[in-house]
């Protein structure tokens, strides 16, 4: 008697499009994430995805935080060269 073959379980797919979200719209990818990683902690079907949410997270927070420093550093150049 052969054995089942193992199902692959499925990723979840607001953790997909959270991640690469957060590689284009680093806020969209942090909330998609956040609200994976809320749809996976109450997960009763056994979806996948945990990972793909938290990475999506942190991607988004990192590039958040360099979007900022990019426009406070751009603002601050640019009311120099203004003010010459």
């Amino acid at each position: 008697m052969t054995a089942p073959a193992a199902v692959p379980a499925k990723t979840n797919t607001v953790a997909l499009v959270s991640f690469i979200c957060a590689f284009v719209v680093p806020v969209a990818g942090l909330v998609l994430g956040i609200i994976a990683v809320r749809q996976l902690r109450g997960n009763a079907t056994g979806e996948g995805g945990a990972g793909l949410a938290r990475w999506a997270m942190i991607i988004g927070s990192v590039g958040i935080c360099g979007q900022a420093i990019f426009f406070i550093v751009w603002i601050s150049l640019f009311s120099q060269a203004i003010a010459r």
